[in-house]
């Protein structure tokens, strides 16, 4: 019990935000350091050019003082250098708030910078010694602005309170920063959390549901072919269909979570993009409204594709399958071109369109932005995703009422 007691404050190990979350937060604080830190620097440049200018006592040591806060302040930039730099802006604070008479109590205040960002920054040990520094150091500003030791300068008051309220709003700026930043670092880590614990679930419970799934589809498509009343045909024909609309929303959800465990992998091979395109219209073609017609466009010069022809095929039939979705009348083009080392699968149609202000939000997994169509929103997710697998990305070029372009870029090895 005592060796646990007395090793609590030092162990190395214990961290208050995860390390996915600690990174984007390192990220954002060096940031706003390199925008912000600056107001520091030129509070004590102006400081030193007063005193200088009044002729007041020791006006060395107040540029003494902003060559450190401009070093520190560049030590900030780098984030291995980050231990240094909190260390260096801890004592620098300090031995300001004690030279210099007036800011002590300020000063005080401004130890709640190097302290939160520690947090943020360092696990275990690091973590706390450089916080109990900046409790010391805090504590240190207070008692000697009451009782001073050293031999401190004296500056007008007007320079104090001018250089007090530049502290004080600095200090204000950061903790309002802090604060925006510690919201969305906690949003941020819950949708992960939240995202990784639903995509294990849809995992099992995708597994779970296919078994069955396939045993109705499967004896469905034997009891048709015996002899039954039309009726009995129609209803067999309605099950069949239902049975494989939900077979394919089950396999959606499989590799929607597969994907963002990063379980899918390729099975690369040669492959023929102008056949796997053609394959994919002939599937949905019986499945188009009338009016709709549904042309291809092939480049009859373009390169063997190194790929995984399942997924090729997924990508594009999804793309097909959302443009019929929202196409009433009109007609749906898959066209094949090269550009450059990039081959391109392009999936247009002359459907409702898509406002410039949602297109961000078509490939973003469960969202769909007409909620009267039927699906769950992962079709365009799980391309992009494909997509991406291959070294490509996919492109949204849309027009509400004219109707939406997507393009698969693939490049060449």
């Amino acid at each position: 019990m005592w060796q646990k007691l007395l090793n609590a404050p030092w162990v190395d190990d214990d961290n208050l935000l995860p390390t996915a979350v600690q990174r984007q937060a390192a990220q954002q604080v060096n940031t706003y350091w390199r925008a912000r830190g600056w107001q520091l620097v030129l509070g004590e440049m102006l400081l030193w050019a007063s005193a200088a200018f009044q002729e007041l006592p020791y006006p060395h040591l107040y540029g003494a003082l902003a060559m450190c806060v401009a070093l520190v302040y560049l030590f900030g930039f780098y984030t291995k250098w980050a231990s240094i730099w909190l260390v260096s802006m801890l004592a620098l604070f300090l031995i300001q708030g004690l030279i210099i008479s007036g800011l002590g109590a300020v000063t005080a205040l401004t130890f709640i910078i190097p302290y939160t960002f520690a947090g943020m920054l360092f696990t275990g040990r690091q973590r706390i010694l450089i916080q109990a520094g900046c409790i010391a150091a805090f504590w240190i500003s207070l008692i000697y602005e009451v009782l001073p030791v050293l031999r401190q300068v004296h500056p007008p008051s007007y320079l104090l309170v001018s250089y007090n309220i530049l502290l004080g709003a600095f200090v204000f700026q950061t903790l309002q920063f802090l604060n925006h930043l510690a919201i969305e670092i906690n949003s941020a880590y819950v949708a992960e959390q939240v995202r990784a614990q639903s995509q294990h679930f849809l995992a099992r419970v995708s597994h779970e549901l296919r078994t069955p799934l396939n045993s109705i589809l499967g004896f469905a498509k034997l009891l048709k072919r015996t002899e039954f009343t039309q009726t009995q045909q129609q209803y067999l024909a309605q099950i069949i269909e239902e049975s494989g609309q939900l077979n394919r929303l089950v396999s959606d959800l499989l590799d929607s979570a597969h994907l963002n465990t990063g379980k899918l992998t390729l099975q690369r091979e040669p492959c023929d993009l102008n056949a796997i395109c053609r394959a994919a219209a002939e599937e949905h073609r019986p499945a188009l409204v009338a009016g709709v017609a549904l042309k291809v466009e092939c480049d009859d010069a373009l390169p063997t594709y190194h790929g995984d022809p399942v997924r090729l095929r997924q990508i594009v039939a999804n793309l097909i399958g959302n443009a019929a979705k929202y196409t009433a009348r009109g007609e749906i083009g898959v066209r094949t071109y090269r550009r450059g080392e990039m081959l391109l699968i392009e999936v247009r149609d002359t459907g409702i369109g898509i406002p410039a202000e949602q297109q961000a939000l078509v490939f973003v997994p469960f969202v769909q932005l007409d909620s009267r169509r039927i699906g769950v929103g992962l079709g365009l997710d799980i391309a992009l995703q494909l997509a991406r697998l291959h070294g490509g990305t996919i492109k949204v070029q849309s027009n509400p009422g004219q109707g939406s372009t997507f393009t698969v870029e693939l490049p060449l090895p």
